[in-house]
């Protein structure tokens, strides 16, 4: 009879109070932030320079759909599956050094080199899910947007030839 209580113990212990974990599928899901420009992403990584909140920062932002105006420089964009993008104006000293990469939704390079033409700078607003962020107090920020889409010009947004 000794050696049967323990193990009834052990076995009761086992089992929990019967009540199940959610699985990651139930988590709850990540809330879209309020503002979500690039400057955005900017203003908290230089807060996470001063306060040490890289963490925060990245779980933030990785998985954020967002919507940005980006320039399309040719040389550093020439095919799908190598196109990086200036997040900011140039200008120098550059402020930000980060040039988010972008992995295309299907067609949308071809989107993005019908609308851009031969140009060697071009503005377009694209969107995308923020699927990589890299930021430490090591390393460059790295920034990665898949599943990017090309949205359509507006009277409002006009590319580089347009405001020559």
């Amino acid at each position: 009879m000794n050696r049967i209580l323990p193990l009834v113990i052990l076995v009761a212990a086992c089992k929990g109070d019967g009540r199940k974990q959610p699985s990651p599928a139930q988590a709850p899901a990540q809330a879209a932030l309020e503002h979500a420009t690039q400057a955005d992403l900017a203003h908290d990584i230089a807060d996470a320079e001063r306060l040490g909140t890289w963490r925060e920062v990245q779980q933030r932002w990785q998985g954020q759909t967002l919507r940005w105006t980006v320039t399309r420089q040719r040389a550093l964009c020439s095919s799908a599956d190598g196109c990086n993008v200036a997040a900011f104006p140039i200008q120098r000293p550059a402020k930000q050094g980060w040039m988010p990469q972008l992995q295309f939704a299907p067609g949308q390079y071809d989107a993005l080199a019908g609308l851009c033409g031969n140009q060697d700078q071009c503005d377009v607003t694209i969107e995308g899910t923020l699927s990589q962020l890299d930021v430490s107090p090591d390393l460059p920020t790295s920034v990665q947007l898949s599943n990017v889409r090309i949205l359509p010009p507006t009277p409002t947004r006009r590319t580089q030839t347009a405001r020559s």
